[in-house]
C-alpha cells in the first residue's frame, strides 16, 4: 500500500510535470504496477519501460496496450515460463537491460542455454582491466541478454540488436542522424 500511494505521488507530481517516458520496476508485483498506471493514466503520456519483467503474457500485453515497452535483463530469463512469455512478445517493444551490477544470467536459468558470447570473469570483488568481475553483471553482459532473445524468438543476433536500437530510439523520440556514430 504504501509503494502504491508514492508511485502514484510521483505519477501525479514528478511524472506529469516532466512529460518523460516512465521506467518502472515490475518484479514479483503482478497487476499492481499496471492498476496504479491506469489510475493515474492522465499523469503519463509518452509510455516507457516496464523494467526487468518477469511476469506472463497476460500482463506483458496489458503493459504494451498501454502504451509500455517490456525491459528483459538476467532475471526476466531464470524460468522456462519466462522463455515461453518471451517467445510470445513482439520484438520491436523490446528493450534490453543488464541491470548491473545484479541481475546476471546464470547456468541454472533457462535461458543460459541460448548464451554464445562467454566472457573470461576474474575473481570475485576483484577488478582485472578487460575481464568482468565474476557473478557480477556488467554492461559487456547485455549482447548475452540479445543472444537469449534471439535464441528463443528463433531470430538473428543481428535482427534483435538492430530492432531493439530502434525501439529505443522510438521510446526517447530519437533519430538515428541524432545518434553519435
Amino acid at each position: 500500500d504504501i509503494q502504491q500511494k508514492y508511485l502514484t505521488l510521483q505519477l501525479q507530481v514528478l511524472a506529469k510535470a516532466a512529460e518523460l517516458p516512465l521506467f518502472l520496476h515490475n518484479r514479483n508485483v503482478g497487476a499492481d504496477l499496471h492498476d496504479v498506471l491506469m489510475q493515474n493514466k492522465d499523469c503519463w503520456k509518452k509510455g516507457g519501460v516496464i523494467h526487468s519483467f518477469d511476469d506472463t503474457i497476460a500482463l506483458a500485453s496489458q503493459f504494451l496496450e498501454s502504451g509500455f515497452y517490456i525491459g528483459l535483463n538476467g532475471c526476466s530469463l531464470r524460468t522456462e515460463d519466462n522463455l515461453k512469455t518471451i517467445a510470445q512478445l513482439p520484438l520491436d517493444r523490446l528493450l534490453l537491460e543488464t541491470d548491473c551490477p545484479y541481475c546476471d544470467v546464470r547456468k541454472t536459468h533457462a535461458g543460459y542455454s541460448h548464451i554464445k558470447t562467454i566472457f573470461d570473469s576474474k575473481a570475485e570483488k576483484k577488478f582485472v582491466m578487460g575481464h568482468p568481475v565474476k557473478n557480477r553483471q556488467e554492461p559487456c553482459h547485455i549482447v548475452q541478454v540479445g543472444e537469449i532473445v534471439a535464441g528463443v524468438q528463433e531470430k538473428s543476433m543481428e535482427q534483435v540488436a538492430d530492432t531493439i536500437y530502434q525501439n529505443s530510439l522510438d521510446l526517447f523520440g530519437w533519430h538515428a542522424d541524432d545518434a553519435i556514430e
